[in-house]
């Protein structure tokens, strides 16, 4: 019954370009297949060679879609699903493959980010106009990225002269009051000196975040936003086998929230990521990099109940590569202390955890192997080892079959051992730390500017923390490890140029992430959604449409069928015009059906919206 949609729904999607790509020949443009990524295993490998997959979004994908946010690109592009406390600004949660929303590990620039009281980062706050691009890898990666990349791992990187030289001006108003002025610049300035600047500044009065069934939250007026940002990047060529560098990356908002009928109430937020490194080639096969930075996720919240919660995460991590066996080996000693500065008192407010990595990646004839093992020693919850074998097994020119087993784990956030919020609930200093299997298999198939994958998967989670309800009458819950998840699915994604000037990217997913205690589905986690992304250039003129479908969810363990938040597709239209070499006029509409939908219960989503930009480019 579940997979009749999900079928039908890849059957629309998928073959049309299965038949189209059979004809294409291979002389059309070559597509993203032939970019790199380093997120899969922490070093520059081609996209389509890399033995897990990685979903890249491209400084071409930001700039065709108009999207105003990084979580309404990654709704279309990224293969993941979202959830949205309102409208633009609004607190955000991106869940991976089935996993919850703080299974996920977040990077800016190789720079860790996020709230250890929440578990998860301020998507929300990161500033659009600053990111070059993203990569999504899904599936465990603590073997990897350590604690907390039970669903994936999601990069983001900022701007640079190596990818994105130039300067940028670009002025946006739109639905709602929207206003926003952003600025970028980046270029080579001399001898082995490439500099990165950006600047970000957005207004708007929003939309009323929640709904009349959201009884304590609710207030009917309009939750505004302004947000500042501001990025560095500068790099600096010592000779040519060694290099060093500084990036910083700020954003910082103020928005309002409901908080109760009456009030103004309001959070101020902050997203920063500062790091420094240094790269060298100490001996002909031994390359090295060391690097050391600091994160910052502030909240501090001006309601009825204020608040202040802090997070500053200092790492520091030194990476080494080698040639060894045919390949190149990676050995690395990594250090992350978390702390939390914050108006609730928590028994305990930071924690430090010491790793150590190794791993391997070759290929032997045509057969590519990728085998990695990290133990991290968390102050609070001891020794944790994790490891991941990938393998990939290139069939012919077009075929390639992969394979992949990894485990993960999840040490509980602050929250969940110790806060104690106004209502009466209490974090459980007692959790254990979740831990998780995966086995996935895929298949990928390769025509000219063509890529066509498909992946199955398994990933089971123990120990896994769910907030229960221990005293109903008083609406108390207490976070507890209630037992287990499976997570199994089918992901399907498409690339490919339709022809010379068009292009076409498609994603969907079906999965049953369940507790398996009571084989309730995992909240806000539906059983199928997808995207699609069509882009058609037209001389000067470009038009495209993104297409998002989302199956029904549940917002609560346990609940009846008839409590299950609706399906909902979504429709988005964009265009852009160069009426002059260095001017483009562009603009988009999402929700163009004006569709009535939900993400979570008691709160608003969006309804028909736009915006219009005029953006300058000079030839420098």
């Amino acid at each position: 019954m579940f997979l009749r949609t999900p079928v039908a729904l890849a059957v629309a999607l998928f073959a049309p370009v299965f038949v189209h790509a059979q004809t294409a020949g291979t002389n059309l443009p070559t597509s993203d297949t032939t970019d790199y990524v380093v997120t899969a295993s922490r070093m520059p490998e081609s996209a389509a060679q890399a033995v897990r997959p990685v979903t890249v979004i491209t400084a071409e994908d930001i700039r065709q879609s108009g999207a105003a946010s990084v979580t309404d690109l990654l709704r279309t592009l990224g293969g993941v699903e979202i959830t949205q406390n309102g409208g633009l600004g609004s607190s955000s949660s991106v869940f991976i493959r089935g996993a919850n929303s703080d299974h996920t590990v977040v990077l800016i620039d190789g720079v860790r980010i996020g709230s250890a009281t929440l578990g998860t980062a301020s998507f929300e706050s990161i500033p659009l106009a600053l990111i070059d691009r993203i990569e999504v890898l899904p599936g465990p990666s603590s073997s990897l990225y350590g604690s907390d990349a039970i669903g994936g791992v999601i990069q983001i990187f900022t701007k640079s002269a190596k990818r994105s030289p130039g300067a940028s001006v670009a002025l946006t108003t739109g639905s709602h009051d929207l206003r926003q002025a952003a600025a970028s610049y980046a270029a080579a300035l001399g001898e082995g000196t490439q500099l990165s600047l950006g600047l970000n500044y957005l207004s708007t009065d929003g939309i009323n975040a929640t709904t009349p069934d959201n009884t304590y939250n609710y207030n009917p007026d309009r939750d505004g936003l302004l947000q500042r940002g501001g990025q560095l990047r500068l790099t600096q060529q010592l000779n040519a086998d060694h290099e060093v560098g500084v990036q910083w990356l700020r954003s910082a908002s103020k928005g309002r929230i409901d908080d109760g009928p009456t009030g103004d109430s309001y959070a101020d937020t902050v997203t920063q990521s500062l790091g420094a490194h240094w790269n060298g080639q100490l001996a002909q096969s031994w390359r090295s990099e060391l690097s050391i930075a600091r994160s910052l996720d502030q909240s501090n919240s001006h309601s009825n109940y204020p608040s202040t919660f802090d997070t500053r995460e200092d790492q520091a991590s030194w990476l080494n590569r080698l040639a060894a066996f045919g390949g190149t080996a990676t050995v690395g000693l990594e250090w992350l202390k978390q702390s939390v500065d914050s108006t609730t008192d928590y028994a305990v407010d930071e924690r430090t955890v010491r790793s150590g990595l190794v791993g391997w990646k070759g290929q032997i004839g045509e057969h590519a192997l990728q085998a990695d093992v990290r133990e991290d020693r968390n102050s609070q919850f001891g020794h944790h080892t994790t490891a991941q074998l990938g393998w990939g097994w290139q069939l012919d020119s077009q075929w390639r079959l992969r394979a992949s087993w990894g485990s993960a784990f999840h040490a509980p956030t602050f929250n969940a051992l110790y806060y104690v919020d106004p209502y009466g609930s209490s974090g459980n200093p007692d959790l254990k730390p979740e831990e998780s299997r995966n086995l996935e298999a895929g298949l990928d198939w390769t025509a000219g500017s063509t890529l066509v994958s498909a992946t199955v998967f398994q990933n089971r989670i123990r120990n896994l923390i769910t907030w229960v309800e221990t005293d109903p009458n008083n609406f108390i819950y207490t976070p507890m490890n209630t037992g287990h998840a499976r997570i199994r699915g089918l992901a399907l994604n498409l690339s490919t140029r339709i022809d010379r000037d068009t292009r076409l990217k498609a994603n969907l997913t079906w999965q049953a992430p369940l507790n398996t205690e009571d084989n309730d589905l995992l909240p806000r986690r539906a059983r199928v959604f997808g995207g699609l992304h069509l882009s058609h250039n037209a001389g000067p003129a470009q038009v495209g449409t993104d297409l998002d479908w989302v199956g029904r969810r549940f917002d609560a363990p346990g609940e009846p069928a008839s409590s299950a938040m609706g399906a909902y597709g979504l429709v988005a239209v964009f265009g852009s015009w160069a009426f002059t070499p260095e001017w483009r006029l562009e603009a988009r509409v999402n929700n163009l059906g004006d569709k009535h939908y939900t993400t979570a219960q008691g709160y608003s989503a969006p309804g028909r919206e736009g915006q219009v930009t005029l953006r300058w480019t000079p030839a420098l």
